[in-house]
C-alpha cells in the first residue's frame, strides 16, 4: 500500500513538473539565459512540490501502459509550451514597437544584446524589452504569471484531450493583436518621423544647395531620442496593461 502511494505522488509530482518546467523555459525573466540552470531547475522543482496537494488529485490514475505515460507527459509539456509561448507573443510587441522606432530614429543598424529574445537586436528594441522586464518584476506581474500557470489546471484538465484548435485560434489572434499594440505603442514616434521627413522633404525642394541628408540625420537621432524619453513612460504603462489583460483569461 505504501508503495502504491508513493508511486502515485512521484507520478503526479513529474506530470506536474512536466507542465510547470515547458512554461519556466519560455516565461520572461525565469526562462532567460542569464538565469542559473540550476536556479530554474530548482525554482521548478520546488514549485511543483507547492502544487502537488492542490492540483495532483486531477490527474488521472497512473496509465498501464508505457504509451499512455508518454502521451501524457507530452500533452503535459505542450500545454506548458503554449502558456510560454503566449508570454513569448506578448512580448513581441515591445520588438515589433522598438523596430519601427529604429526606423523613424534612425538608429536600426545599431545592435545590442536583448536579454529577452536572448540574440542581438537592435539597440531601441533591446531597451525597450529590457525596461518592460524590469518593470514587470518591480509590479509583480511575474506573480501573475505563475498564477496563470498554477489555475491553467482548471482550463486544461490534465489527460483530456487538447484543444489544438483554440490553441492556434488564440495564438493568431494573439499575434495580430500584439501587432497592432506594438504600432499604437510607436505612433508617437511614427507621427514625429512623418512630420519630421515631410520637412526635409520641403526643405529640400526651397534649398537644394543643402545638404539634407548631413543636416537632418543628427536633428532626426536627437529629437527622436527627446520624443521617446517623453513617450517611454507612456510605452511602459500600456505595455504592463496589456500584458496583464493577456494573461487574465488562463487566472481563474
Amino acid at each position: 500500500m505504501l508503495n502504491e502511494i508513493l508511486t502515485l505522488d512521484i507520478y503526479r509530482f513529474f506530470m506536474i513538473f512536466s507542465r510547470l518546467s515547458a512554461a519556466l523555459m519560455l516565461f520572461p525573466a525565469f526562462g532567460g539565459r542569464l538565469v542559473s540552470t540550476r536556479i530554474r531547475l530548482l525554482f521548478a522543482l520546488a514549485l511543483s512540490l507547492l502544487l502537488l496537494p492542490v492540483v495532483g488529485t486531477q490527474f488521472p490514475p497512473l496509465p498501464r501502459h508505457v504509451g499512455g505515460l508518454i502521451l501524457l507527459i507530452g500533452s503535459e509539456a505542450l500545454i506548458g509550451l503554449y502558456l510560454g509561448v503566449v508570454t513569448q507573443v506578448l512580448m513581441s510587441s515591445l520588438n515589433i514597437a522598438g523596430t519601427f522606432i529604429g526606423f523613424q530614429i534612425g538608429l536600426t543598424n545599431a545592435f545590442s544584446f536583448d536579454a529577452v529574445a536572448e540574440q542581438q537586436s537592435s539597440t531601441l528594441t533591446a531597451l525597450l524589452a529590457n525596461i518592460a522586464l524590469l518593470a514587470i518584476l518591480a509590479t509583480d506581474m511575474h506573480h501573475l504569471m505563475l498564477r496563470a500557470l498554477a489555475d491553467s489546471y482548471a482550463t486544461f484538465i490534465p489527460g483530456q484531450a487538447l484543444p489544438l484548435d483554440d490553441f492556434s485560434e488564440t495564438l493568431g489572434h494573439l499575434m495580430s493583436a500584439s501587432f497592432g499594440f506594438g504600432i499604437q505603442a510607436a505612433a508617437p514616434i511614427l507621427a514625429f518621423g512623418l512630420i519630421f521627413n515631410v520637412g526635409l522633404g520641403l526643405l529640400s525642394r526651397l534649398a537644394p544647395q543643402i545638404q539634407v541628408f548631413f543636416v537632418g540625420l543628427p536633428l532626426q537621432v536627437i529629437a527622436g531620442l527627446w520624443m521617446l524619453m517623453v513617450a517611454l513612460p507612456l510605452i511602459v504603462m500600456s505595455f504592463l496593461r496589456w500584458y496583464e489583460a493577456g494573461l487574465m483569461p488562463f487566472v481563474r
